[in-house]
């Protein structure tokens, strides 16, 4: 007599298969000996037959294996009634013994998989090759015309020249921002934490832009809070791209007034410490509409159409898929006329916290500026500081600032003497400073170069007198830096190792080319030099393949890549090679320096000999 509950089972079992068979899937059900059960009408279309030709066969869609220790999926190339078909199948052990493996056509699928990459890696071969032959020349008319700027010219051959430079830093810019954008795109992002300063990169990027602020009339600062970490680990020219972008957008786009980064941290809701990078400034601002696509590509903002300035969009886009990259987050505030404020929240680990010292405790400083801007920005610094700062508007009432440190801007600087101040320095820039060293405002005790670092408040408005020598934002390094070095110039294009042999000899090096990479490797292993340059494609052997010959061959001076790429893949392959610098062209004298110097006292090759090359004339190309 068949019970109640083995009724019920056996409808259970056959309401199961009327599913399996109903199902667009294949479905295939096997004994634990191996031998089919059950295949559904899906298999039967896709492999042929009836259900009766199949039950008590062996059909194996994969290589034998047990079914008792767990599901399997796997992919397997079958022969189908339509061809050659990929299935993908899960495959599950049943309680009664045996296993039910379900089975999908995943060919098409394959095939658009196959198709993408091939289209991904077409893009990025056509990328990397129309940029390297986009910035091979553009490079080359940068170079020239920074050469040709330190020769003697007439005013308006000064500004033709600018103009000349300026145009080829813009289109190598847009190539650069076209080809990260294609590589974020792609999902291709790598990241290099290092120990990093934040406050110094930020430094750095407001210096580097304040002459071009400068230009249009606009103040620059920073500001670095109490919360901002002393030393991070992060990827550092991914850090600097986003600086880079959001500060020089905000001066792009910004005729007025003019804008500041500030520089704190926080914790996540997860406790986990994050860098913020908050960039402000008195643009035009940026209505609703707008702001939520104003990340998008080719996006500007309508804000910005009122604006003369030229560019993309591009720059935005790319600092969101950065910041996303680094899982942090992007927003913006900001409202028609009110200007705009631009943050990036990015989880950092800390290596150095923030600091407790405060140098300007006790310190009353009064700001005297025109510029808000500039009265914001060091108001916030020196109470970052631990300082008491109080700002004025107005010269008529500079005699607020009796018995205080007063740091007065360069157009009231003829006020210096009647203000009372305990000492008074004088805010200029780079441009007009050599005006306040030769001809010292009566009254005035010193200078500060603006935008003004943090540094040079602690020093300055903490009691040290700047005197003469006050300027703490000065360039260093006056005179050859590389004299007497032998630097060979790997190089086949003509124009760019023109710039190289012109740069190294007014850094008062003596440089050597060499016109393809098997006369460049011939002259490594004669030996004789300090240091060499490599491009990274040249004739007879590229620059990667000169610099694991000369690794082999026991050459150990400094290479240095230098190229018109900038991606990952190519720095990978410079640094595997046995390089030990990757630099892009134009090459920066100052970056040069740096790197050749750093390189050559890391392995005790730094050594002056010689004279300088006959008829130099020696200019600083950086200043």
């Amino acid at each position: 007599m068949t019970s109640r509950s083995d009724n019920s089972s056996t409808g259970a079992a056959d309401a199961a298969l009327i599913a399996l068979d109903s199902s667009g899937e294949l479905a295939l059900l096997r004994a634990a000996d191996g031998r089919v059960r059950f295949v559904n009408h899906a298999f039967l279309s896709a492999f042929g037959g009836k259900r009766s030709d199949w039950i008590g066969r062996w059909f194996a869609v994969a290589p034998a294996g047990p079914t008792d220790k767990g599901a399997r999926r796997f992919e397997a190339l079958m022969r189908t009634r339509s061809g050659n078909r990929w299935v993908e199948w899960d495959e599950r052990p049943v309680e009664s013994g045996g296993s039910i493996s379900i089975g999908r056509d995943v060919t098409d699928q394959r095939d658009a998989d196959a198709e993408r990459q091939e289209a991904e890696h077409a893009r990025t071969r056509f990328f990397a090759s129309v940029t390297h032959e986009l910035r091979t020349p553009l490079a080359g008319v940068k170079g020239v015309a920074d050469l040709l700027a330190l020769t003697p010219l007439q005013a308006d051959q000064r500004e033709y020249v600018r103009a000349v430079a300026d145009s080829a830093t813009h289109g190598l810019g847009l190539i650069d921002e076209i080809l990260d954008l294609s590589r974020l795109d792609a999902g291709h992002v790598d990241l290099r934490p290092e120990p990093v300063r934040p406050s110094e990169l930020v430094r750095h990027a407001v210096e580097l832009l304040a002459p071009r602020a400068s230009e249009k009339g606009l103040a620059l600062a920073c500001v670095i809070r109490e919360s901002a970490p002393e030393e991070i680990l992060a990827d550092v020219s991914r850090l600097r791209q986003i600086l880079f972008n959001l500060l020089g957008n905000a001066v792009k786009f910004t005729s007025d007034g003019g804008a500041w980064v500030e520089l704190s941290g926080d914790l996540d809701s997860e406790e986990r410490a994050r860098l913020i990078i908050t960039v402000r400034d008195t643009g035009p601002g940026i209505d609703a509409a707008d702001q939520s696509k104003i990340f998008d590509h080719f996006e500007r903002g309508t804000g910005s159409s009122q604006n003369r300035e030229s560019g993309a969009g591009l720059g935005l886009a790319m600092v969101k898929k950065l910041v996303e990259a680094m899982n942090g987050e992007i927003g913006l505030e900001s409202a028609p006329g009110e200007g705009s404020s631009f943050w990036a929240a990015l989880p950092v680990p800390v290596r150095k916290g923030v600091r407790t010292e405060r140098p300007l405790a006790g310190e009353s400083v009064m700001i005297a500026s025109p510029s808000r801007v500039t009265r914001n920005a060091l108001s916030a610094q020196i109470l970052a500081l631990g300082g008491q700062p109080k700002t004025l508007s107005n010269p008529d009432r500079l005699s607020a600032a009796v018995g205080m440190t007063l740091l007065l801007d360069a157009k009231w600087a003829d006020r210096a003497h009647a203000s009372g101040a305990k000492r008074a320095l004088i805010l200029t820039d780079a441009a007009t400073k050599d005006d306040i060293r030769d001809n010292p405002p009566k009254g005035a005790d010193g200078w500060l170069v603006v935008p003004v670092r943090r540094k040079s408040l602690e020093r300055f408005v903490g009691g040290t007198m700047p005197g003469q020598d006050g300027d703490d934002n000065r360039i260093e390094g006056e005179g050859w830096p590389l004299a007497g070095l032998r630097i060979l110039i790997a190089e086949d294009d003509p124009v760019n190792g023109l710039i190289a042999e012109r740069t190294l000899t007014r850094l008062g090096a003596h440089p050597e080319r060499a016109m393809d990479g098997a006369e460049a490797l011939d002259r490594l292993k004669a030996g004789g030099l300090d240091a060499a340059l490599i491009d990274l494609r040249m004739p007879e052997m590229d620059g990667p393949a000169v610099a694991k010959a000369a690794r082999d061959a026991n050459v150990t001076i400094p290479l240095i890549a230098l190229t018109a790429n900038t991606s990952e893949t190519d720095r990978r392959a410079c640094l595997e090679a046995g390089m030990n610098a990757f630099l892009t062209k134009p090459v920066d004298p100052e970056t040069l320096t740096g790197t050749v110097l750093s390189l050559s006292k890391a392995r005790n090759r730094f050594r002056v000999v010689g004279e300088l090359p006959e008829n130099t004339e020696w200019r600083t190309p950086w200043r």
